[in-house]
């Protein structure tokens, strides 16, 4: 294959199709086991437009990212704060416009655990009572096992067929609207574990402005990803 101006990998294995996905590292090829290379290459030179520009976004979001960085802007419940930085007893807090983080580090690694700690807990104390609540109030409560909250690479959030529900503290950095969003999403899982039409319809009757919150999701989601 000639040069392509991105890192190109590809994975074989027991599939009928072609298929491409954009990673942080590069592009990913997904090929059957006896797929011949030229198929290949011809496929890849025929998607390259629409990976080049995948990839262009994927730069500008990655730019976009959450940086604990001194005078960096950071979203709490979907409201800007000014990040101030200070060397001492681990604490954060926030107060008029800012949000400070006092750190025994200052490096970004041990405040990423920090915040993401911090983030936590606030998901503990306000995040899942409200999921209880908008249960209730959707006559579902009965249906949960557990709600629980991890931090994972792709999912905001997730429901299980046992009625476990798991959410992603960095979800505390959203608007409100867009937490009640997720957690109606997932409550409706307990009853459709799909996304059928009548699934649709449930989140609709229970949340008419989701589309909203999709859309925040899509354009801003990547900007609180830590």
């Amino acid at each position: 294959m000639q040069h392509e101006p991105f890192k190109l990998t590809i994975t074989r294995s027991k599939r009928k199709t072609l298929v491409i996905y954009i990673r942080d590292d590069g592009v990913e090829v997904r090929a059957p086991l006896k797929a011949p290379q030229n198929w290949i290459d011809e496929f890849v030179e025929l998607k390259k437009p629409w990976i080049l520009k995948k990839l262009k976004l994927q730069q500008q979001k990655n730019s976009e990212r959450l940086k604990l960085e001194e005078g960096e802007t950071i979203l709490y419940c979907g409201k800007p704060y000014v990040l101030k930085l200070s060397q001492g007893k681990n604490a954060i807090k926030v107060e008029g416009e800012q949000l400070y983080i006092q750190a025994r580090q200052l490096d970004e690694p041990y405040l990423k655990k920090q915040f993401q700690q911090w983030l936590l807990q606030q998901a503990k104390e306000s995040f899942e009572p409200r999921v209880w609540q908008i249960a209730s109030m959707m006559g579902l409560d009965g249906r949960i096992e557990a709600v629980k909250f991890r931090k994972t690479k792709t999912k905001w959030g997730h429901c299980t067929t046992k009625g476990v529900l798991q959410f992603n503290p960095l979800l505390m950095m959203a608007p409100k609207s867009v937490q009640d969003y997720l957690i109606i999403h997932e409550l409706c899982h307990l009853k459709y574990m799909n996304h059928s039409k009548r699934f649709w319809q449930l989140v609709a009757t229970n949340c008419p402005d989701y589309q909203e919150s999709e859309q925040w999701l899509k354009e801003h989601g990547h900007k609180v990803w830590c």
